[in-house]
């Protein structure tokens, strides 16, 4: 077995070398050995993404599964939050072929073992494969749950760090003239913090969120206002000077429906503020197949900047300011103008 072992480590090796002719060799002939086999279809599954096959590869990942259930102890140190995890069946999910910008056929462009990532919930499957879409120049996660799971709703301390973060962002849209009122509303309020530097600076801050308990700390803890709802289905007669989007379209499934309805919250010279990240981000670029975002099994969206401008426009929403976030690797910040006709 040691033999065996040197020689898996070896492909492991000219993996990370790049040179996966080699290792794609090595991993071939340990296949037929039964003790190591599934981890080899999993390591030809790798080499089969990072060589542009994610049809190949979504193959290969699967068999691996399906052929060693508790794959992930072999492949996986037992310090890796996934170390324990088996597989058990293929969950039902919803298949999405067509672009949820444009509604066209679109093509594989990736796929990655959710599995790897640490936190995976066994909620999802442990594969996701990403479509792409060449006329909008959009990414998007092919299956899905029909409800999306959502992140727990353990407490969640306000960290004092994202202040400045958040008070640059809102320095600016004032400074800029991007939008003059002081009217704020918030969607995703997440542990407050933006809610809490709005308020500060002098904002008439609201916000909303699907977590009950990030509502109730909000209001709780920090006597702010805000409320439990789904963004989607929020009714309100108000409107507002800004609205802000952080983290946000990433994780609906019906981006369109997110930006149609957003416009309507917002005042004429007014503006919304978005983040999300960006699949063509000059830190993806770096950092290629280790980008932890390529293996997010909350998100169903990747826009790329002429995605998300593309998709603003068409609702009237003129981009005025493009930033590289400092809040999260890979991620855009946008904003844009309601401008009055």
């Amino acid at each position: 077995m040691q033999n065996i072992a040197d020689k898996y480590n070896q492909g492991i090796t000219l993996i990370a070398s790049g040179n996966y002719e080699a290792a794609a060799g090595v991993f071939i002939e340990l296949q037929k050995i039964k003790e190591v086999s599934s981890a080899c279809y999993y390591q030809l599954a790798n080499i089969s993404n990072a060589t542009n096959d994610p049809g190949t590869a979504y193959n290969l990942y699967y068999r691996a599964f399906e052929e060693k259930p508790d794959l992930a102890a072999q492949i996986f140190n037992d310090q890796h939050t996934s170390y324990s995890y088996v597989y058990k069946e293929k969950k039902q999910e919803k298949e999405r072929l067509e672009c949820p910008l444009c509604g066209g056929q679109s093509n594989p462009h990736w796929c990655y073992p959710l599995v790897e990532a640490a936190g995976f919930n066994s909620f999802f499957n442990p594969i996701r494969m990403w479509m792409y879409c060449k006329p909008c120049h959009h990414m998007f996660a092919r299956h899905f749950p029909e409800k999306l799971f959502l992140h727990n709703d353990n407490p969640r301390q306000a960290n004092p760090a994202f202040f400045s973060y958040y008070s640059r962002i809102l320095g600016d849209i004032r400074a800029r003239g991007f939008a003059k009122g002081m009217s704020l509303f918030e969607i995703g309020i997440g542990a407050s913090e933006c809610l809490l530097s709005a308020r500060e600076i002098g904002y008439d801050a609201f916000g909303i969120d699907v977590i009950d308990r990030h509502v109730e700390d909000a209001k709780q803890l920090y006597g702010l206002k805000a409320e439990t709802a789904d963004f989607v289905e929020y009714k309100s007669d108000r409107q507002w000077d800004v609205i802000i989007m952080g983290d946000v379209l990433e994780h609906v499934s019906d981006p369109v429906k997110a930006i149609e309805k957003v416009v309507t919250l917002v005042k004429d010279d007014g503006c919304i503020w978005i983040s999300t990240p960006s699949f063509e981000s000059a830190f993806s670029a770096v950092v290629g197949h280790n980008d932890a975002m390529r293996r997010q099994q909350y998100h169903l969206n990747y826009f790329s900047r002429e995605s998300l401008y593309d998709l603003l426009k068409r609702f009237g929403l003129t981009p005025v300011d493009y930033h590289i976030s400092g809040h999260y690797n890979g991620s855009m910040e946008v904003v844009a103008k309601k401008i009055r006709e």
